[in-house]
């Protein structure tokens, strides 16, 4: 009766492990990504940040920096985006943000605190290719032509890329 109450107890543990699903590998994506553009009339950088979530939300935020990797000195934009990734083709849209409304004699950024509600109006949603670095460190996003009117003329978007910070 003693092995059978272990037949039994191994059987049930053995079963248990086997139904459980294995764990899905992590998205490439998870975490945060910046794109860093410097500009040589204004003497500062650009910084065009992705923080993934998940599988389906992130966070973009315009900021600008004094210094390619120091403290911001103030942001432009940011709004909680969804996105699709599958099978290298990326695609994002967001409509409400927190945006400066920089005006004439007005700063080019401001304090996250001063930043107002807004609306992007896209007129499309950006898709295009996203290729990863062998060490999947950086990416590139490559977005699709534009097809302004019917006689095919079609605007190039400049290709992205992006550094892994964390």
């Amino acid at each position: 009766m003693r092995y059978l109450s272990l037949l039994i107890l191994a059987c049930c543990a053995l079963s248990l492990s086997s139904c459980t699903d294995p764990e899905e590998p992590k998205s490439p994506l998870i975490g945060t990504w910046e794109n860093r553009n410097y500009s040589d009339s204004l003497d500062v950088w650009f910084v065009e940040s992705y923080s993934f979530r998940n599988d389906s939300l992130f966070d973009v935020t315009s900021s600008v920096r004094e210094t390619e990797i120091g403290e911001e000195l103030g942001y432009r934009m940011t709004a909680t985006s969804w996105y699709n990734f599958e099978a290298d083709i990326f695609q994002y849209y967001y409509s409400d943000a927190l945006i400066h409304f920089e005006g004439e004699n007005q700063p080019f950024y401001v304090p996250k605190q001063d930043l107002k509600p807004g609306i992007v109006d896209f007129f499309r949603i950006p898709t295009g290719k996203l290729t990863f670095t062998s060490d999947l460190r950086q990416f590139t996003f490559q977005e699709d032509c534009w097809n302004v009117n019917d006689d095919n003329d079609c605007i190039e978007f400049p290709a992205q890329t992006f550094v892994r910070v964390d």
